[in-house]
């Protein structure tokens, strides 16, 4: 087992000696601060695995030390654990708020101290073994589907585009027109892939920036309906008008923006058109329960199996090899990942042959 590094930052030279000594026992390298000034610039020095801070601190106190160190990407997801004598909940709720890990109440004993920065090292840890193995699948759809995904828009663009060219004076004007129309709908398709691969990697940015999601979570729509509505009806005109709309949705003002709102509801209805057959229903059903607007989108489309569901990922088109679709894939992966940002909870339960309802619940303005 690798050695761990720990930062301990307290103006008071008594307890940072004994937490100095208690962790030196136990095989931590231990780096002290004497403030919380000189424990940020420590913690950027060392970039350590976990941080100790006191939260009453003279020069620089413990909140604003945390709040400091999320802004930064080199030390946001670092492990925070707060000491303080201090016991109300209102202190405890202001630490979380500000993205502290643990909160641990002087005086404590060695095994609380102990037992809490091996909880948190290990959650941390699991945490980062689990982002690496998304990376690494992310990286292998990447490698697999992107370059089909390019390939086949680029292909008839360049090929439509060259057959133009060298055979323009013998073309007939309806053949010309046809190929500039799939020359036209290739480039929006390419377009699309491109806009939606730019917008999954600012999700991305967004969830690694502390103040943005701080930023983020005082975002509001009043009436969730008009714009849910909106959206789906314009979506489902767009893919050729082939759908039955039906809707049974219960006011509310939602904790979300109105651009993130209309992109979630974007890729869920283009999502349902597609995976489902011509005149078929659309069902949106939205209602509020325990502090969350739980919508339900649901298609009569051919279904996902279980481990369909469960690797929703970027770049994973479903049965691509069987059902040939035009866009790539990047949908729910969009929506799941918007509606995570947003406190929420994303969860589809599907039936093959049956149809699919996928269940977003975000919470509400009170």
């Amino acid at each position: 087992m690798r050695t761990r590094k720990v930062v301990v930052i307290d103006d008071d030279a008594t307890t940072l000696e004994t937490i100095q000594r208690i962790l030196e026992v136990y095989h931590f390298v231990v780096f002290t601060a004497s403030g919380g000034t000189e424990g940020v610039e420590v913690v950027r020095r060392t970039q350590p695995d976990i941080i100790l801070c006191d939260v009453i601190m003279q020069d620089m106190g413990g909140f604003e030390v945390l709040a400091e160190l999320r802004k930064h990407t080199a030390t946001a997801t670092i492990p925070i654990l707060l000491l303080s004598a201090k016991h109300e909940l209102t202190d405890i709720r202001t630490g979380m708020q500000l993205g502290a890990d643990d909160y641990l109440s002087k005086p404590f004993s060695v095994d609380d101290l102990l037992s809490s920065i091996n909880a948190r090292l290990e959650k941390h840890e699991r945490i980062t073994l689990q982002a690496n193995q998304q990376l690494q699948q992310l990286r292998a759809n990447i490698a697999l589907v992107l370059p089909h995904e390019f390939r086949t828009p680029l292909n008839s663009i360049i090929g439509f585009g060259e057959l133009l060219t060298s055979q323009y004076d013998r073309l007939g004007r309806e053949e010309a027109i046809e190929m500039l129309a799939t020359i036209v709908s290739s480039g929006h398709r390419l377009s699309v892939l491109v806009e939606n691969f730019i917008y999954l990697s600012r999700l991305e940015i967004l969830a690694a920036n502390p103040s943005a999601m701080l930023e983020l979570s005082e975002e509001k729509v009043i009436n969730c309906p008009e714009v849910i509505m909106e959206v789906a009806m314009h979506r489902i005109i767009q893919n050729g008008n082939q759908h039955q709309l039906e809707s049974d949705l219960q006011p509310a003002s939602l904790n979300i923006s109105d651009s993130y709102l209309r992109k979630l509801i974007l890729e869920l209805i283009d999502n349902a058109c597609k995976f489902s057959i011509a005149k078929s229903r659309i069902r949106l059903h939205g209602r509020i329960k325990n502090g969350f607007y739980t919508l339900a989108i649901q298609d009569e489309g051919r279904g996902m199996h279980a481990s369909q569901i469960a690797q929703i990922g970027a770049y994973m088109q479903f049965d691509r090899n069987i059902h040939e679709q035009q866009g790539q894939g990047l949908g729910l992966t969009i929506a799941k990942r918007v509606t995570e940002l947003h406190r929420g909870s994303f969860t589809i339960d599907s039936a093959i042959g049956k149809g699919t309802t996928v269940e977003v619940r975000l919470p509400i303005v009170f």
